[in-house]
């Protein structure tokens, strides 16, 4: 249970200061998805740091009961499947990337779901 409540109070800070970046600086992320296309080391490198992020969180914590814990699992597997992705597909990555760079609807609801969740495992990591 403290592995639940450690990495809670890592990805919840996280994930809020991610997606107030993307709220506040949207132009530089639609220039960072142009750059690492044209940076395929930098794309790699970035990949295989998610992809061992993800295992790590896994090795330490891949717990599947029927409570909030659950989440930083999901995140856990998430970050595992993103990472492997980038190095496995890359192309397939950066069409993603561009889709939300081209829709703004679908970034302002992902940024959105991603400050409820680090709003959310803030709390559980440090309050509850």
């Amino acid at each position: 249970m403290e592995t639940s409540y450690l990495l809670a109070r890592i990805i919840g800070p996280y994930m809020l200061i991610a997606a107030i970046g993307l709220y506040t600086n949207r132009s530089i992320y639609d220039r960072l998805i142009d750059d690492i296309q044209d940076q395929p080391l930098l794309f790699m490198v970035t990949g295989a740091f998610t992809l061992i992020l993800g295992l790590l969180m896994l090795q330490f914590h891949n717990v599947w009961s029927l409570d909030w814990r659950v989440l930083v699992t999901l995140i856990g597997w998430l970050t595992l499947i993103k990472g492997a992705l980038a190095i496995i597909a890359p192309q397939m990555t950066v069409k993603i990337a561009e889709h939300y760079k081209s829709n703004d609807t679908a970034l302002n609801i992902q940024a959105t779901i991603i400050v409820f969740l680090g709003v959310f495992m803030s709390y559980m990591g440090y309050f509850a």
